[in-house]
């Protein structure tokens, strides 16, 4: 009977750390990979010695990207207000500027490896990471108030005109933003969404009419093509047919919200409400509605090791009889 105990709490314990904390999972995945082998499954994060960010990959080691170097310069500037933040920050958003291409009218972030799995040969830019820095940019300005900042805002933001190539005009004159600018101009929804949320950001922070524009052409393009994203009630990562990760997934109801309170449109609340109802599906559904291969092969190594673990602690933490100590004590064979 102690044997189907320790199944039933593996089976419970295993369904509630993939119903809350599956993003983590994969995150503590990743880093014990990384340490058992030197590369990780997909990629993890490193810090250089000057705390800048540097991404692990498997395919391409150790790498700067400067969509996670903005990313991090954004989370710092909440807790700007202390000394030590503030010099962070200082030195991340001056890293962006350091390693960018400029002339008179452009300001771009150069990735510096290819990318295969989308055909993309270094350097290329993504309208992304440019968003991003666009933040990052406008907050630099409104701590200090320093025109030089406000120049280097407006010239990323020029990068997502269409005459730059990263962005792809549609109908009536409404612009997709492209996470990764190729010929087949895969439509990937978590990148357009983070775009216009910098946009609307960097318009705050600045009044920077053309950004508003850029905000309104953005969003009739978003609301024109969600409908395509839709996978039966889960999402789609890209229209190239690729399913979103459960990360990704629950980044899209997210940004649908935050966008939702900018703008409010009723398909921006159907599909994020949609998702969601979905997303709270036991994940044992989820599989079954939703089958992606490397996801049901975690969800299984994951239970058999969380059922290992528990039986040699039931093993380990076994209390010894008498008889057994008196055996052990005298070295008396049964």
């Amino acid at each position: 009977m102690s044997n189907v105990y320790t199944v039933l709490m593996a089976v419970v314990l295993h369904g509630l750390l993939w119903q809350f904390r599956e993003a983590r999972l994969y995150a503590w995945a990743e880093k014990l990979f990384a340490l058992l082998t030197g590369r990780p499954l997909n990629q993890t994060r490193r810090y250089d010695a000057e705390g800048i960010p540097i991404q692990l990959y498997r395919r391409e080691g150790l790498k700067y990207n400067p969509l996670f170097v903005a990313a991090q310069a954004k989370r710092v500037y909440a807790r700007v207000r202390d000394p030590k933040q503030k010099e962070y920050f200082i030195r991340l958003s001056d890293w962006l500027i350091c390693n960018a291409e400029a002339n008179d009218s452009t300001l771009w972030l150069p990735y510096r490896f290819d990318l295969a799995q989308f055909g993309l040969k270094a350097p290329w830019h993504s309208a992304l990471a440019q968003g991003v820095a666009l933040t990052v940019a406008a907050q630099r300005y409104e701590l200090e108030r320093d025109d030089l900042w406000l120049e280097h805002y407006r010239k990323l933001r020029n990068t997502l005109l269409p005459e730059h190539g990263l962005s792809v005009s549609l109908t009536e004159g409404s612009l997709w933003f492209a996470e990764y600018p190729t010929a087949k101009a895969p439509f990937v929804l978590n990148g357009m969404a983070a775009v216009l949320l910098e946009l609307d950001t960097g318009y705050r922070l600045t009044g920077d009419e053309l950004s508003r524009e850029l905000f309104n052409r953005g969003f009739q393009a978003l609301v024109a093509k969600l409908d395509e994203f839709d996978a039966r009630g889960f999402s789609y990562y890209s229209l190239d047919g690729r399913k979103a990760s459960r990360n990704y997934h629950q980044m899209h109801i997210q940004q649908l919200k935050a966008l939702n309170a900018i703008r409010p449109h009723p398909k921006l609340l159907h599909y994020a409400r949609r998702w969601q109802r979905h997303d709270r599906l036991p994940v044992l559904v989820q599989l079954f509605f939703n089958p992606r291969p490397k996801r049901i092969l975690a969800f299984l190594a994951s239970f058999f090791l969380i059922l290992g673990g528990l039986t040699l602690g039931k093993i380990l933490l076994r209390p010894v009889s008498n008889t057994e100590s008196l055996r052990s004590h005298y070295g008396v064979n049964p």
